[in-house]
């Protein structure tokens, strides 16, 4: 008796999962199969192979599956042949292209050996016709789904406000939003604030501040911008709330002296101690250190008028820099290429450097552009390319940029990132970057 060929079989697939599965089986030994991992390399060995059947994976590699069932079924010489379409995408519209195109089955992966050679089998008996469609999907019971909880859920920085001097509102003001400067630290439950800005208000409604009944509240200096939003914030009117404000040691007048005359009937209906919160008031200077639980926040002074200081905020993760308000290199304009670090104008900022070494995140101001910081000498904030060059002799992994200018629109901004990333490129600084914005979370 004549023995009879094997059936041959083309599977065109760069899984080498598929490949092994189907190999693997005893009933392969039955068939003449070959492989191919990519679209060209099928239609040419279906001219040399001639398979009468071929499996091909929907996302063939250089050519897509659904384009080789076209070429197939176009050509008369081929048109014969069988064709499965393998795919784990099983979506109702890449069902319906291979079907309506000619294809004798499309079979979901992952499959067994046993249904493949099902299907084969089925094929050269001529009996083999496509399923109704179904998208197969995996049920997930809720107890076995995998939830992953946001590392900032229990522990993190929160910007209610990032702008400098003054509020700002509009359909111009969107992406960064206008409130001044008001930073939350929250770390198990409690938070710690830093500034009174604008920004305070909007935390102060915050539900989770409802449930705290002591609160410290740490402010920066005393500007404006610093301490606006301080009337409006909700917990001042509880009788249940202890909230303690630590400053600086002011010029001419102490913190509460200060907030006793912006709360005078002149500028607000409800003096200081007409509001419900037991309030205390505690001085800082530069070199104190506060705990909060897990949480160190140390204190240095900053380079702005009147005493400011900036802060290093250190959790069992992670140590962040909290800069707002600092000129660096009072008056310079050139390049930050050539400021090294014995360059006279960077010998006052060195103790600052040294205190802000260990951070993994810097968050330091650079209000102006450089053409701007022609104008603003003297003002107390940094240029772009200033503050570029103060933060190169840091080893830090993430620069991030607040207190911007009430001038510079969403659209400014946008302008403004651009050149700090070229910037930090020209100092070949491998730095992660960005522009603070109101409701930005970083993780502690």
């Amino acid at each position: 008796m004549e023995k009879t060929s094997p059936r041959r079989i083309l599977l065109a697939d760069p899984s080498s999962i598929s490949v092994r599965e189907v190999f693997n089986s005893l009933k392969a030994k039955e068939y003449d199969i070959k492989t191919v991992d990519n679209g060209p390399e099928c239609l040419k060995l279906v001219e040399s192979f001639k398979p009468e059947l071929i499996v091909v994976e929907l996302l063939l590699p250089k050519m897509h599956g659904i384009e080789i069932l076209r070429e197939l079924k176009s050509n008369p010489s081929t048109r014969q042949i069988g064709v499965i379409i393998s795919s784990s995408l099983t979506m109702i519209q890449n069902y319906n292209a291979a079907i309506e195109l000619g294809a004798n089955f499309f079979l979901t992966k992952p499959f067994s050996s046993h249904d493949f050679f099902l299907l084969v089998e089925r094929f050269f008996e001529g009996s083999l016709v496509p399923d109704p469609f179904s998208p197969n999907v995996p049920h997930f019971h809720e107890a076995t789904c995998y939830n992953p909880i946001a590392s900032s859920t229990k522990s993190f920085l929160k910007f209610w406000g990032t702008r400098g001097s003054s509020p700002v509102s509009g359909n111009q003001y969107i992406q960064y939003g206008g409130n001044t400067c008001c930073l939350e630290i929250c770390h198990d439950d409690q938070s710690i604030i830093i500034d009174a800005g604008t920004g305070l208000r909007d935390l102060g409604d915050d539900p989770r501040l409802s449930a705290q009944n002591d609160i410290s509240m740490i402010i920066g200096h005393t500007h404006w911008d610093h301490i606006t939003g301080f009337p409006f914030f909700a917990p001042l009117y509880r009788k249940d709330c202890k909230l303690n404000i630590l400053a600086p040691i002011g010029y001419e007048k102490n913190t509460k002296e200060l907030f006793n005359d912006m709360l005078s009937f002149g500028y607000f209906p409800v003096r200081l101690e007409e509001m419900f919160a037991n309030l205390a008031f505690e001085d800082l200077r530069d070199g104190s250190t506060l705990k909060f639980g897990e949480i160190e926040i140390s204190c240095h002074h900053a380079n702005h008028p009147g005493p400011t200081l900036c802060f290093k905020i250190k959790s069992p993760r992670k140590t962040i820099g909290y800069v707002t308000d600092n000129e660096v290199l009072l008056g310079f304009h050139g390049t930050p290429e050539n400021i090294g670090k014995d360059h006279f104008l960077l010998e006052p900022h060195l103790n600052l450097l040294n205190f802000l070494e260990d951070c993994h995140v810097l968050i330091h101001e650079a209000q102006y552009f450089p053409h701007e910081y022609h104008e603003k000498v003297g003002w107390g904030h940094s240029s772009i390319s200033n503050a570029t060059a103060f933060i190169k002799h840091l080893n830090c992994q993430e620069w991030i940029v607040t207190h911007h200018d009430p001038k510079h629109t969403d659209e400014i901004l946008k302008r403004k990132e651009q050149i700090h990333l070229d910037v930090l490129a020209e100092c070949n600084l491998d730095i992660r970057f960005r522009l603070a914005h109101d409701g930005l979370v970083v993780p502690l």
